[in-house]
């Protein structure tokens, strides 16, 4: 054997053992999540009702992406070897991905021995006797032995055959089984939901059985999202049809009739919001159980309309059934109007005579109308949509949508400093509390100051105080880039809640007591007060950040920031003034960030510095990353992702950290951009350069013509 056969076989096994290596790592993340908790506790809720928990989903989900890993792997290995694209064997990789199930069985079921065998919980409190009931299907150790090691087998096999499938089915499988894996997560919720009145009980018998989805929802769950999944990539061309169809048949028609709908729903959502109490959100009345019943057919809706109008005297006698009528009629007007749209449409589109000639039009006029069409259809639908959330989810879900808007206030802020002018800043958190504190002062009757202002005084005064600090803090950081940034700007957010929490500044900010009694917002008699009116006034703000947030974007200032994010010494080589625009981005990321803390304030009567700690940074600074940096729209579903889920999911928050954790180091490696990447500036100024030579040239021929 010569030396370059020895290192190719030495290579060789080297990589072999890279495989192996991922089947240990995953049997070894097994062992970790049972002996931290998380298997007990996920245990506590079923995927699908007596079929499958959460915890062994969990378990089934790392050995899947072990088997899938190793794989991955070993085909890099026989592509390196074997040099060709196809050299790739199927029985070889079955046979791999069998073993490598096997080892991770074989890990777990070892494990399970050992704490069958010993007695570990003096060490690890959670390698309970619930842990290895769990992990043995409550079998006697022989039987669950073999029946690990089985499932290693099967769940490995599983894992070769999904990877070898085509993407196109592997796609559809995929977002099938996440569906209904998350439809069981989130069962308590959507029992909530569908508990209030108005929603048909029919629906919650059907999709929550017990302890968990039940196996016929989840069929039918799971055949609904392949069939969505696999015409979704026809639904982009369907809708520029039906958009066009809008444009030529029934422009005006259509637009007056959305935005009456539009009108309608915002009407309805108003009397919702002042009527309503905080303890009952009742829906519409068409909607009331007492009205309708759960199988209620339209000549019953008929009938419910007829009873109202019938009863004169009671009607004039009660204001609120009044309102209640009016919005009965409301709704069947907001039904029909949909209804005699979509049939109109349908109905022109169908006979082959056209309303309009647009012969006439032009090109760019026609795509002008269509592109209109589409903005006024997403501006209705949209408007409707963020509108009635609050009145179709109940109590619980508004407030995870207040905590989810109070977090993407704070991340539209931090992505001024961190994603446009590319300062990574630790300790937003400051300027969060100082526009909770500032706040609280100015309008609490019981804090140092006494002024008692309204909300609405006090808030041009905490925007601008808030704005000073966040030039006060940058002053001294201006020469900072990248991790000493980072770690600086942590150290002045600590170092702001020891100073609210110290005795030094106890007179005026009340120590580690905190300012109590403070308002909540007003607009002449109503009160902001529960999350289904906070919500209306945090989307307002959200709007207002956002349309700052996109018009500095493309400003003078966005792309100075822009170009100080690239190259800080070019930027100052092209004169841009890069102290004044780091100071510009510190102090309006801080003065966006004060208003989430104004609200933060308000929404709880009472501020404490214990709840303005690093986390509150960490988890702003997370949603960027995770949706994506400089990205407005990654913001948003970063905060719906990193805040959204842990609230609705709250049984399970001592694993917050962990997950965000995993989340993050995910991200780094997978998809480091972000979920929402921002696009590329390179290629947009790549596409502009082309677009100005073009133009160029275009006017050149066009003066020799004119020659």
């Amino acid at each position: 054997m010569n030396t370059s056969e020895h290192k190719t076989i030495n290579n060789i096994q080297q990589d072999l053992l890279k495989c192996i290596r991922i089947g240990v790592y995953a049997g070894i993340i097994c062992i970790f999540v049972a002996l931290i908790g998380m298997v007990e506790k996920f245990n506590s809720r079923d995927i699908i009702s007596e079929v499958i928990s959460m915890g062994h989903t969990l378990l089934v989900i790392i050995t899947l992406s072990g088997t899938i890993l190793t794989i991955q792997q070993f085909r890099q290995i026989s592509l390196e070897y074997k040099h060709s694209s196809n050299g790739i064997n199927y029985l070889w990789e079955l046979l791999v991905g069998i073993f490598t199930g096997l080892i991770i069985s074989s890990i777990l079921a070892i494990f399970v021995v050992f704490i069958n065998e010993i007695d570990i919980r003096p060490i690890f409190i959670n390698a309970s006797p619930t842990l290895l009931t769990i992990l043995t299907f409550d079998k006697d150790i022989y039987t669950a032995t073999m029946n690990l090691l089985v499932l290693g087998v099967v769940l490995g096999f599983i894992g070769t055959l999904f990877l070898n499938l085509p993407g196109k089915l592997r796609l559809l499988l995929i977002a099938g089984i996440s569906s209904v894996i998350i439809l069981g997560m989130f069962q308590d919720i959507i029992t909530i939901i569908l508990s209030k009145d108005g929603w048909p009980k029919i629906l919650l018998n059907f999709l929550i059985d017990k302890n968990g989805v039940s196996v016929t929802a989840s069929i039918v769950i799971f055949i609904l999202i392949v069939i969505t999944t696999s015409i979704y990539p026809y639904l982009p061309t369907a809708y520029e049809n039906t958009m066009r169809l809008v444009a030529i048949y029934h422009s005006i028609n259509l637009r007056i009739s959305m935005y009456i709908m539009l009108a309608i729903t915002l009407l309805l959502r108003i009397y919702w919001f002042i009527a309503i109490s905080d303890k009952n959100l009742p829906m519409l009345p068409l909607c009331r159980e007492g009205y309708i019943t759960t199988n209620a057919t339209l000549g019953q809706c008929a009938i419910v309309v007829y009873n109202q109008f019938n009863n004169v005297t009671n009607l004039f006698a009660n204001s609120t059934s009044i309102i209640n009528l009016i919005i009965t009629i409301s709704e069947l007007i907001l039904v029909g109007s949909i209804s005699y749209s979509i049939i109109s449409i349908l109905w022109k589109s169908l006979r082959k005579t056209k309303s309009y000639n647009t012969n006439n039009l032009s090109e760019l006029e026609h795509q002008t109308l269509i592109i209109k069409t589409k903005r006024n259809f997403s501006i209705v639908m949209g408007s409707a949509l963020l509108l009635s959330l609050p009145m179709l989810l109940g109590v619980f879900p508004s407030e995870v949508l207040v905590n989810i808007g109070i977090y993407m206030l704070m991340g539209f802020g931090l992505n001024i400093v961190v994603g446009n002018a590319g300062l990574l800043d630790l300790g937003h958190v400051a300027f969060f509390a100082v526009g909770a504190y500032t706040t609280a002062l100015l309008t609490s009757p019981r804090a140092s100051l006494e002024l008692g202002l309204s909300f609405w005084a006090a808030l041009p005064i905490v925007i601008v105080i808030t704005g000073l600090t966040g030039i006060l803090v940058a002053t001294p950081v201006l020469r900072m880039r990248g991790d000493y940034l980072a770690i600086v700007t942590l150290g002045f957010g600590e170092i702001a809640r020891f100073l609210f929490l110290s005795d030094w500044f106890k007179p005026w900010l009340g120590g580690a007591q905190g300012i109590i009694k403070i308002p909540p917002i007003s607009i002449g008699s109503i009160e902001f007060i529960g999350p289904h009116r906070i919500y209306y006034l945090i989307i307002l703000f959200a709007l207002i950040a956002l349309f700052i947030s996109v018009r500095i974007k493309d400003s003078r200032v966005g792309r100075a920031w822009m170009a100080m994010k690239a190259d800080e010494k070019v930027a100052e080589t092209m004169g841009i003034n890069t102290v004044y625009y780091k100071l510009l981005a510190f102090g309006m990321g801080a003065m966006i960030a004060s208003i989430s803390g104004a609200i933060f304030a308000t929404k709880l009567g009472t501020i404490f510095p214990h709840s303005f700690n690093v986390l509150v940074s960490i988890t702003a600074l997370s949603l960027i990353i995770v949706g994506g940096i400089g990205n407005l729209t990654g913001v948003i579903i970063g905060a719906l992702v990193l805040v959204g889920l842990p609230e609705l999911l709250r049984e399970f928050s001592e694993f917050r950290l962990l997950i965000y954790g995993t989340l993050l180091i995910v991200m780094m490696l997978l998809r480091p951009e972000g979920l929402v990447p921002k696009s590329n500036t390179n290629t947009m100024i790549k596409d502009q350069d082309l677009i100005q030579d073009a133009w160029v040239e275009n006017s050149t021929i066009y003066s020799h013509v004119k020659r």
